[in-house]
């Protein structure tokens, strides 16, 4: 058993131990009341029944029953004082009494034998009688007497042993209150403050300053589960313990640090100037110096901080916000600011939300297309079909301001087959030089692609307006397969049978799967702008450029690439041998009427969706 129950166990049993003195106490007293009350009583039947034999001895008559009823009551107390375990003062004075008054009956049983002998003498049993009487009295107030004083002194004592058991009741009570607000608001790991402590002890310090006085920040380790991982679940507490003593011990007066959950801490700092910045150093530095991280150097933290405005801000608000632009906003350094840029964009992304499907419903989102175009002569081999969104109420939007939210609430899926709809009404598009109508690509999140019936969907979609399978082709980022692998190459083998052209566009972005490439059935490879940036070794960049070029060739694929914006890019990729490209240098994306105009392509007459 721990010490600490040990403790509790015996503060208990002192508790117990009071309470059943007090109640023995508390018996024992009361059974004394009762016997204070017979010996009163008896001493009053003493007193009386004296008078009583002395009455009938003077009117010539015996009274021999009460005679011996007195006789035996003063044995009886006699013999009761003379048992009693304790004798007091009381007591004493009382047995006193009760000797003198014995001896009394004593002279006057000898004066009625006297008399009955016709020796005695009726004067001197009256006067035998008479100090009976004085003397019988003041044993019943003696008596009395005693009983008032033992029962004061038994409730005494009674009283205080209740309130000793009482008081330490209260002190136990307040131990355990104590011990349970400890634990309520402290971390299990850190053994520091938890959120709970921080939200309390924060808001007092908020709530009696000026506004601006703080800065909120909250802060995670980028990379944490990267040393779970690696290093062990062991080396991940110690980190965190780590980091929850040097948050607490960076912290001025009138500052606060706690755990929050995993690898987050929050801090309520003074807001004095580069604070945050010269905390992050000073972190670096003790990490670095740990004798026991022997993991700092792939350390990385995050940090969202949030300025408190006035006294009267909620501190689980300010968490809140601090948390959302760490999430959300750019950081420079790791440390991204709660500022009016960022209030901003909040205020945007609610404001497409809120007119996202009042947009969708007034054919507020319009259909652009870029060309593809063949590097051999110039001519037109296809459009990419994409979406802009022209706003009464917001304005015109570029897609990277709609369409990650959109990914993230999941009215992409909408969106999608909304611009297949604008595709499949835009059919035939065919330029006047070739006469054949173009194959327009058209962009699938795989969110999209993800969810159940897609291909269901796309077929109802597709085969409703009466649009050839071989004129859609299918576009799907490089990133849709890192989701569910499999699930997609299954849809897209479904699609692939069914007629529709694949294209996996912004290949080299990220996931980069050699042996992917070799599984997905696609038909086009559009190879993504970042192997043209200026910013990268060009020898190198062409190298790897010409080997998915020769990769894909040799694979069976149509290839792309995007992004193209100079004629030197277009004679570097006419010697790789890329066959067609797509970007400014052709034309930015145009809206679908414009497009018609710019390369001779007949209206499809049709209007509605």
């Amino acid at each position: 058993m721990s010490l600490r129950k040990r403790g509790t166990w015996g503060k208990g049993l002192v508790v117990i131990a009071f309470w059943v003195l007090g109640a023995a106490i508390l018996i024992f007293t009361l059974s004394q009341v009762r016997d204070f009350a017979g010996i009163i009583n008896d001493s009053g039947v003493v007193r009386g029944g004296t008078q009583r034999v002395v009455k009938m001895e003077v009117a010539g008559k015996s009274a021999p029953s009460t005679e011996q009823r007195v006789s035996s009551l003063l044995e009886k107390l006699t013999a009761n004082e003379q048992n009693r375990p304790y004798k007091g003062p009381e007591t004493h004075e009382f047995m006193d009494k009760l000797t003198a008054v014995s001896n009394q009956w004593k002279l006057i049983e000898d004066e009625i034998d006297a008399l009955d002998r016709g020796e005695g003498s009726v004067s001197r049993l009256l006067e035998l009688s008479e100090t009976h009487f004085t003397l019988a009295d003041e044993m019943v107030l003696s008596a009395q007497q005693r009983a008032e004083h033992d029962f004061l002194w038994m409730g005494a004592i009674c009283t205080v042993l209740f309130l000793a058991a009482a008081t330490i009741m209260l002190f136990m009570r307040n131990d355990r209150i104590s011990k349970l607000k400890t634990a309520y608001f402290t971390d299990t790991l850190t053994k520091r403050k938890n959120m709970l402590a921080f939200e309390e002890q924060a808001q007092q310090l908020v709530s009696g300053s000026a506004g601006g006085t703080y800065l909120l920040a909250y802060t995670n380790i980028s990379n944490f589960r990267y040393i779970n991982e690696t290093y062990g679940y062991d080396a991940g507490d110690r980190l965190i313990v780590t980091l929850a003593r040097l948050l607490d011990n960076a912290c001025k007066r009138d500052e606060v640090a706690a755990h929050g959950n995993a690898d987050h801490f929050v801090l309520l700092l003074r807001n004095e100037p580069q604070r945050i910045e010269k905390l992050y150093e000073h972190l670096e530095e003790k990490l670095r110096s740990a004798p026991d991280l022997h993991f700092n150097g792939v350390l990385s933290l995050g940090c969202g901080v949030r300025e408190v405005e006035q006294a009267s801000d909620s501190i689980p608000l300010l968490v809140s916000d601090a948390i959302a632009v760490m999430k959300e906003a750019p950081a420079e350094g790791g440390i991204a600011r709660y500022d009016q840029a960022f209030r901003d964009a909040v205020d945007l992304k609610n404001r497409i939300e809120r007119h996202e499907d009042h947009a969708l419903a007034n054919r507020e989102f319009a259909l652009y297309l870029q060309p593809k175009n063949r590097l051999a002569n110039g001519s037109l081999a296809g459009a990419e079909a994409l979406v802009r969104w022209e706003s009464p109420e917001l304005g015109f939007l570029p897609p990277n301001s709609f369409i990650p939210l959109f990914e993230k609430n999941g009215f992409i899926v909408q969106l999608d087959f909304y611009m297949l709809k604008r595709v499949c009404q835009s059919y035939p598009m065919t330029p006047a030089s070739s006469g054949e109508a173009l194959v327009v690509s058209v962009n699938f999140s795989r969110v999209t692609i993800l969810r159940d019936g897609f291909v269901e969907r796309l077929l109802r979609v597709v085969d409703g307006a009466g649009v050839p399978h071989e004129a859609i082709e299918i576009e799907i980022t490089e990133s849709a397969f890192v989701m569910d692998e499999d699930a997609v190459i299954a849809k897209l083998e479904m699609l692939k049978a069914l007629g529709f052209r694949l294209a996996m566009d912004d290949f080299g972005t990220g996931y980069s799967s050699l042996n992917l490439l070799r599984k997905l059935p696609i038909d086009v490879l559009k190879i993504d702008r970042g192997f043209l940036a200026e910013n990268t070794d060009a020898e190198r960049s062409r190298s790897v450029l010409k080997g998915v070029i020769d990769m894909a060739r040799d694979l069976g694929l149509t290839i792309v690439c995007e992004g193209v914006e100079t004629e030197g890019q277009i004679a570097m990729l006419r010697e790789l041998g890329c066959p067609i490209a797509q970007g400014f240098v052709f034309s930015k994306p145009l809206p679908e009427r414009e497009f018609r105009k710019l390369y001779d392509i007949p209206d499809s007459g049709s209007e509605s969706l």
